[in-house]
């Protein structure tokens, strides 16, 4: 691809983008508990499930699913990048350099890495060494798409998640700009619930939209998915893949799409047909009184976008119209994140820790939170899972680490770098983690998340239980001193 047309590809992007979100740094880890193992229910061969009229979406797309599980992952990253445009990095003028120098890209790539990653020990790699094997390597690069390979395997040298190279072909879907024309994607009106973690056993519905294919054909939350067109969902050292969740929740390429379903531990599997479509009064904020005597509040936080923080406040006024609360559950189960400062500084102030490079030469800037304007008194819990992503693990480890809240459920998913992209001298681009949290004590989050206080798994049918939710119940219990 020639330069000109990459540097409008990316003047597209960065126009695009503008610059990130989350207030602070973000990146992605693994929840700890169990090794997974497969779901023990056999897929017996059944009888497809036929309802009474054929599941169909909405009439036209009414809103983008919710990103869950790997794609909430991306999608926190993605929103968190600031685009650096192609310039002099560490020493290293790479402003003569033409997009068919492949060496010279190659040797702009490590010194970004070398100046700006966010361990200078680079995660126990002889960066110096993979100097020396990398120019040999350039040297014998005669394409564009060769060399793209070339950068691709450098930057996975650092054995970073967050940290990769962007060919030209993955702009649009690593940025979320182009493609689909502007209309919302077809799915089936459904938000699952793998986690980016190994303890997961499970393949959830989390959420079922009131309208969509999923709720005409009767799926409820807390059922368990077995399969997708046939294929048994079945976890990998890591958990589900971003592929398992795509194929659930829009197929796999054709306009329908086939759920091996089990809804409780009496009840058969079951294989439902739906059709790709539309998807409308999926969940979004909840609030509601959970207990009258104590009087408990519970809010559900979706992300921490725009007015949360304001969202959080009006939920509190409505509750305490009458009487002041005695609890409140804050729920930031499958949070994405967006910028949760506000949000926090109504329960809590202080030092929580610091932010910025792990590196000698580099400074970090103090992380705080400043408060109160509610109240730093009424008991509060705070819900997180795998899919608590970057401000919604900050959320929590500020509420925990001024010790204002108690952390029911799993561990958040430890998405705490900042990401930024490098523009190289052929227009291509490089992503980059350049900073992170650790608390008070040094203790940094990365690739562990926010460790609750009370741990509760979902287990097979957690989702199922009446009138709340394994987790939401025990935060309830908590509270109400039972």
């Amino acid at each position: 691809m020639q330069k000109k047309t990459l540097l409008i590809i990316l003047l597209g992007i960065a126009l695009a983008l503008l610059v990130s979100s989350c207030s602070q740094p973000a990146d992605v880890p693994e929840e700890q508990p169990a090794d997974p193992t497969q779901p023990p229910v056999e897929i017996a061969p059944t009888a497809t499930f036929e309802p009474t009229a054929e599941p169909t979406s909405t009439q036209k797309p009414t809103k983008e699913p919710p990103k869950t599980g790997p794609l909430a992952t991306a999608a926190a990253l993605s929103a968190q990048t600031t685009l650096v445009p192609s310039t002099p990095i560490g020493g290293f003028d790479a402003s003569d350099l033409a997009d068919d120098d492949y060496v010279g890209i190659v040797k702009q790539a490590w010194y970004i890495i070398e100046s700006n990653y966010v361990r200078d020990n680079f995660n126990g790699v002889d960066w110096d060494a993979i100097y020396d094997e990398y120019v040999v390597l350039a040297e014998d690069v005669t394409s564009s798409e060769e060399l793209w390979d070339l950068l691709t395997e450098l930057i996975r040298e650092l054995d970073d998640d967050h940290s990769r190279f962007v060919p030209p072909g993955n702009m649009e879907s690593e940025f979320g700009v182009g493609g689909n024309d502007g209309e919302a994607q077809p799915w089936i009106g459904l938000v699952v619930w793998p986690g980016p973690s190994k303890e997961d056993e499970y393949f959830y519905a989390w959420d079922v939209c009131e309208y969509g294919a999923a709720a005409d054909a009767g799926i409820v939350r807390g059922d368990v998915i077995l399969a997708v067109d046939g294929e048994k969902l079945v976890p990998g050292e890591d958990g589900f893949t971003s592929e398992d969740v795509r194929a659930v929740v829009f197929g796999n390429g054709g306009d329908t799409v086939t759920l091996t379903v089990q809804s409780g531990p009496d009840e058969e599997p079951r294989d439902l047909t739906l059709k790709l479509g539309g998807g409308g009064g999926c969940m979004d904020w909840v609030y509601e009184v959970v207990s009258e005597d104590p009087y408990i509040g519970y809010i559900r936080i979706p992300d921490f976008d725009g007015d949360s923080a304001d969202n959080i406040r009006a939920a509190i006024e409505n509750f305490e119209a009458d009487q002041p609360l005695d609890g409140l559950i804050l729920d930031v189960r499958h949070n994405p994140g967006g910028n949760s400062d506000d949000a926090a500084g109504i329960f809590a102030d202080g030092v929580v820790g610091t932010t910025g490079p792990l590196r000698e030469d580099k400074q970090r800037t103090s992380y705080r939170i400043r408060g109160v304007d509610w109240s730093d008194t009424t008991p509060l819990v705070v819900l997180t899972d795998g899919s608590s992503h970057s401000a919604a693990d900050y959320f929590p480890a500020a509420l925990k680490e001024l010790e204002r809240a108690t952390i029911i459920g799993t561990n958040s998913a430890g998405n705490t770098e900042g990401i930024i992209s490098f523009g190289l001298a052929d227009g291509t681009l490089m992503r980059l983690a350049v900073m992170t949290l650790a608390l008070n004590d040094g203790t940094i989050l990365e690739g562990i998340g926010v460790t609750p206080d009370i741990e509760v798994p979902l287990g097979m049918w957690g989702l199922r239980q009446q009138p709340y939710d394994i987790q939401l119940q025990t935060a309830i219990d908590f509270l109400t001193g039972q």
